[in-house]
């Protein structure tokens, strides 16, 4: 299973916002859209990523400065870790417990393509999982069914 044919199941609406944003712009974006990331754009070029995780942090590191007053670049995580299509699902799902994170953006063509979560990727395994011991509880039946004959 390759990381595009997880890509097929799920929506390609990316949420991003603009570098130049407050950290609050950010938040009210979030709720707004119902996700819990948000690419973080220079212009075309993706700099970084928000999350909700980012809110938490940035909430005890910067006890006494308000949201509003943040920008965006001192509150948003700058290393981007991203997969592209043709990767393996599995090892885009090793990545993402590797640098324990919950959100994985995919590059495709130079542009993000989709946002992957931890979810996504969990769900999609355990579907083909099923899918297999479906399958194998099939074959134990055959081979049952064989053997009484």
């Amino acid at each position: 299973m390759r990381v595009q044919d997880v890509m097929s199941q799920k929506s390609r609406v990316v949420h991003t916002i603009s570098v130049q944003r407050t950290a609050e712009d950010a938040i009210v974006k979030m709720t707004e859209q119902r996700t819990s990331a948000l690419i973080v754009m220079d212009g075309e070029t993706p700099v970084g990523i928000f999350t909700e995780r980012d809110v938490l942090r940035c909430h005890v590191a910067w006890r006494d400065r308000l949201f509003r007053e943040m920008p965006l670049s001192e509150a948003m995580t700058e290393k981007l870790i991203v997969a592209r299509p043709d990767d393996l699902a599995s090892s885009a799902m090793a990545m993402m417990i590797k640098a324990d994170i919950r959100h994985l953006p995919v590059v495709e063509d130079q542009q993000i393509a989709c946002m992957l979560t931890i979810s996504d990727l969990v769900k999609h395994h355990v579907g083909e999982l099923t899918a297999e011991l479906h399958y194998l509880q099939e074959y134990i039946t055959d081979l049952h069914d064989a053997v009484q004959d």
